[in-house]
């Protein structure tokens, strides 16, 4: 019998709380929010069938993301334990009471990290256990494992960097959002033997600017995994534009091929049916019907000479003290740039002035 089941973009409204006053007000936006998702949930799984069903929900979808707030004043006002808040579960709820897989992305934070705040994508099994959590790396203003990596490193394992769940319904792995503009982590998720990348994230969703659109092709072709894209249909609740994140949702199969999108924003899902076998068969054919492997064909010790000796963002940078505010990373971004003009790999315009501390 074949490997099949049914993936679903849950692309719902990111009611976000950055103008809450306090944790409990926070909170009571959020248990709205999950009120709603149990509405759209049931009605997606009476549509499912017999098929075993994974359901995906945007980055941020909860919370939001950070714009005035501190990191402390974040830390305190926004971020879940998970697992341990009631918040997230109530999540572990829904995916027992649904006999789905749930996947979903918030604000998390850690005891054993005080200060820190993580971008943190999960994926609940449909007993409610988690099943995994992804921390993301390349963050754009929040703080990332990269910051104390040797310490990261140390208490996780690089298997604890780049989980990949075994479940029954293939090996499943997250990445949110922007993390889709470098390749390395989906590489890395592959190379831990991910078959389906969960891709919850808050995005334009139509343009392709920055190739944004066509990285997410292309990471489902290079790697031959399924991936699952479920973006922000709105964003509610400030000062922003509603309409900021435009939705299109969608999925593609281990080709690069579309299979399915929603079109257009506000509250969509859409969905498509995973056919596990078909990924491993086309993985384990070394060419023809199914054109190049590009699995098997990787030669990684020739670009792991290349990464070893790689210095670009500045590593450990917040290993003693975590980042207390966002303006850390310009800092660092600066630094990372000057360091790789200084060696030739970047080369500034003809126009360019250097600043008083460069010249020095």
């Amino acid at each position: 019998m074949a490997l099949l089941w049914k993936a679903t973009c849950m692309q719902t409204d990111n009611v976000i709380v950055n103008d809450a006053r306090n944790r409990a007000d926070a909170m009571a936006l959020i248990n709205k929010s999950i009120d709603r998702w149990e509405q759209l949930l049931k009605s997606a799984v009476m549509r499912s069938g017999p098929l075993k069903q994974l359901c995906l929900f945007p980055e941020f979808n909860l919370q939001g993301f950070p714009l005035q707030e501190n990191a402390e004043e974040w830390i305190d006002k926004a971020c879940f334990d998970i697992p341990g808040s009631k918040e997230i579960e109530r999540l572990q709820k829904l995916a027992q009471t649904f006999g789905i897989y749930l996947g979903a992305n918030g604000y998390e934070r850690d005891a054993e990290w005080p200060g820190r705040y993580f971008n943190c994508s999960f994926l609940f099994g449909p007993n409610g256990d988690l099943l995994l959590k992804y921390r993301r790396v390349s963050t754009a203003e929040a703080g990332s494992p990269h910051d104390f990596w040797n310490k990261y490193l140390d208490r996780y394992g690089i298997e604890g960097v780049f989980p990949v769940a075994k479940t029954e319904i293939g090996n499943i792995a997250m990445m949110p959002c922007g993390e889709i503009l470098w390749p390395e982590t989906a590489r890395c998720l592959m190379m831990h033997g991910a078959e389906v990348i969960l891709h919850p994230t808050s995005d334009h969703g139509a343009s392709d600017h920055m190739a944004w659109e066509s990285a997410k092709r292309v990471r489902a072709a290079e790697n031959m995994v399924y991936f699952i894209s479920a973006n922000a249909g709105r964003i509610v609740g400030n000062a922003l534009p509603n309409n900021v994140h435009v939705g299109n949702s969608k999925i593609y199969d281990f080709q690069g091929q579309l299979m399915t999108a929603t079109g257009g924003s506000g509250e969509m899902t859409t969905s498509a049916v995973i056919d596990i076998d078909a990924l491993r068969r086309a993985r384990t054919t070394p060419a023809g019907v199914y054109g190049v492997n590009r699995v098997a064909r990787i030669r990684a010790e020739v670009y792991a000479e290349v990464y070893k000796r790689a210095k670009f963002y500045p590593v450990n940078k917040f290993a003693d003290k975590p980042m207390d505010s966002k303006k850390r990373v310009n800092e660092n971004l600066a630094e990372a740039i000057e360091s790789l003009t200084s060696r030739g790999i970047l080369n500034w315009p003809t126009d360019h002035v250097p600043t008083r501390k460069a010249a020095e």
